[in-house]
């Protein structure tokens, strides 16, 4: 039986063969069926991880998983075992299984010290820029992308860093992002990679439409079209069809618009997680109450709500998932730490104890009494000043910030926003008849509710707004960068979620409402005291019209 050795150029030719042709690519990877050919424990693994390359180009996540994490525990080989680890975790990302995939984050670091291999290497600081993008740190999915991007191994591996590192700089606001746009699409033209170059389009076309820059986009999405290659990539031709909706919306072709969105949904019903998805119900429900055909309207706004929740929830999901797992490893950190100090205390201890035996024994004990005492009295200093800070600007039974933190935190987006001269807008809220709540069924059944409330209303809030509670049942939301009108919108979308919640998990029958009030920057300029006072007249205004609605604030 012939006998293949698979070296590490032949493996590193097939990978970058697969994303330029992949047909060539299965062909030679069936070539290299287990059956036919006698393999080494080494070469097997190549093989393994070929075939996992070759099932997640096809989208098939399940074997992609069932042939890469073997190999991440190939110790013979850490290059190999890096390259496996960071598929693992792009499939499990891909896949929404975050918990596992963010705990292959510090393994790939180690593995990445540890290498020497620089194609490896670069590819586990590809996966660590994506891990950090999907959790909106975009410092460190810069730096990770930018160590490929300075000091590549090939123009391939440099057009390949190119998107993420985009999208950090997209995230980070950078002021040269339609540069450097510019500079990666000619990369990975000279590359002769497609797929990068479209995902990088995709980017260059939500810049544009972000600075309004409308009929640019669309001019790039008229030029895509007559590329055939963008067919072949489904999920890159929906980012583009996406911007390209939110373009033609811009410059109110509601029908090329409408068009697009329809093409969106329909090719996506089961990625219900998907922006592009939930952008494009959004889209379809603006152009629909634009017609006055308000049942239709309805239709796309109860779907663009189920989607903005999927994605929400998604999003939560992923955050807390990397947030646990960098707890994790900080814990197993400090263990180690603590493990470390007792090893040096126990050896200290044996040499004094060798050294002066009877004579050092009670002074041993003295210094390891101190040492412990100084320990604790260290960890509850810490932990004291924590729980005090957390007392002083939390309010206890909701978690979100207590009328004092509240204003603190408002103040400074307040002058964020004014110096950059962006617009603000104030909810205030409060639950309608709460007093009668509290008589009749208890101040358990009370707490319950305002905890309900505000865990409901927590999953259309963005990271950059402040959320407190104010007052006995009334709450504020500062939302910096958004004009009324949105305000408005996300108010509606909270007091319907409120009258939805399902009371009866409190061990009572009962319903809840809210009244809402909604002011602007526009009508009430920057002071915190005046967007909460016009907002407040705006709430008394819509308990006086019947309580359970929405009122914004104009002069």
């Amino acid at each position: 039986m012939q006998v293949l050795a698979i070296s590490v150029e032949d493996f590193n030719a097939l990978n970058e063969l697969r994303l330029k042709n992949f047909a060539e690519f299965r062909s030679k990877v069936q070539s290299l069926e287990p059956a036919n050919v006698d393999y080494s424990n080494k070469n097997y693994n190549y093989y393994s991880l070929l075939k996992a390359y070759e099932a997640v180009t096809q989208a098939d996540y399940t074997n992609a998983l069932k042939f890469a994490l073997p190999v991440t525990n190939y110790t013979q080989d850490p290059a190999l075992a890096l390259r496996a680890k960071s598929l693992a975790a792009n499939v499990l990302i891909i896949s929404r299984d975050y918990s596992r995939a963010f705990s292959y984050l510090e393994e790939i670091k180690t593995l990445i010290d540890k290498v020497t291999d620089k194609r490896a290497r670069n590819h586990g600081f590809n996966v660590l820029s994506l891990m950090y993008n999907r959790v909106d740190n975009y410092e460190l999915a810069y730096s990770y992308s930018n160590i490929i991007y300075e000091d590549p191994g090939s123009i391939t591996e440099k057009c390949h860093s190119s998107f993420n590192r985009i999208e950090a700089l997209i995230g980070l606001n950078h002021d040269q992002v339609d540069v450097e746009i510019h500079n990666s699409l000619a990369v990975c033209k000279e590359a002769d990679e497609p797929l990068f170059s479209w995902l990088i389009t995709s980017l260059q076309m939500e810049f544009l439409v972000k600075n309004k820059q409308f009929l640019k986009a669309i001019s790039i999405y008229e030029d895509a079209l007559e590329q055939s290659q963008i067919s072949d990539y489904v999920t890159v031709k929906t980012r583009i069809y996406h911007q390209a909706t939110l373009a033609y919306i811009g410059i109110a072709d509601y029908v090329s618009a409408e068009k697009l969105a329809k093409q969106i949904v329909k090719g996506s019903k089961d990625v219900l997680l998907s922006m592009p998805v939930q952008s494009s119900y959004y889209s379809l429900y603006q152009i629909s109450k634009a017609r006055g055909e308000l049942k239709e309207a309805l239709n796309y706004f109860e779907a663009y709500s189920q989607a903005l929740a999927a994605y929400q929830n998604d999003r939560a999901d992923r955050l807390l998932a990397y947030n646990l797992a960098v707890g994790q490893i900080e814990l197993k950190n400090q263990r180690i730490a603590l493990l470390d100090k007792d090893n040096e205390v126990l050896a200290l201890q044996r040499d004094l104890y060798e050294q002066e035996a009877r004579q050092n024994r009670l002074l041993v004990l003295i210094l390891a009494a101190v040492l412990l005492l100084a320990s604790v009295l260290a960890y509850r200093g810490m932990t004291g000043r924590y729980r005090f800070k957390k007392i002083a600007e939390y309010d206890q039974l909701t978690g979100i910030s207590n009328r004092y933190h509240f204003n603190k935190q408002a103040r400074l987006a307040l002058q964020y926003c004014e110096q950059n001269a962006k617009p603000v807008a104030v909810i205030l809220f409060d639950l309608d008849h709460f007093k009668q709540i509290n008589d009749a069924h208890g101040h358990a059944a009370g707490d319950w509710a305002l905890q309900a409330v505000v865990k409901t209303c927590r999953n259309f809030m963005r990271n950059n707004d402040v959320f407190g509670r104010i007052g006995g049942e009334e709450f504020a939301v500062l939302l910096p960068g958004c004009q009324i009108d949105k305000a408005a919108l996300l108010a509606e979308i909270c007091r319907d979620a409120i009258a939805s919640i399902d009371c009866s998990d409190s061990g009572f029958d009962f319903v809840l409402t809210a009244s809402f009030g909604v002011s602007g920057s526009d009508t009430s300029g920057h002071v915190l005291k005046q967007l909460l006072g016009d907002a407040d007249n705006a709430m008394y205004q819509a308990k006086a019209a019947g309580r359970n609605r929405v009122m914004a604030f104009s002069n």
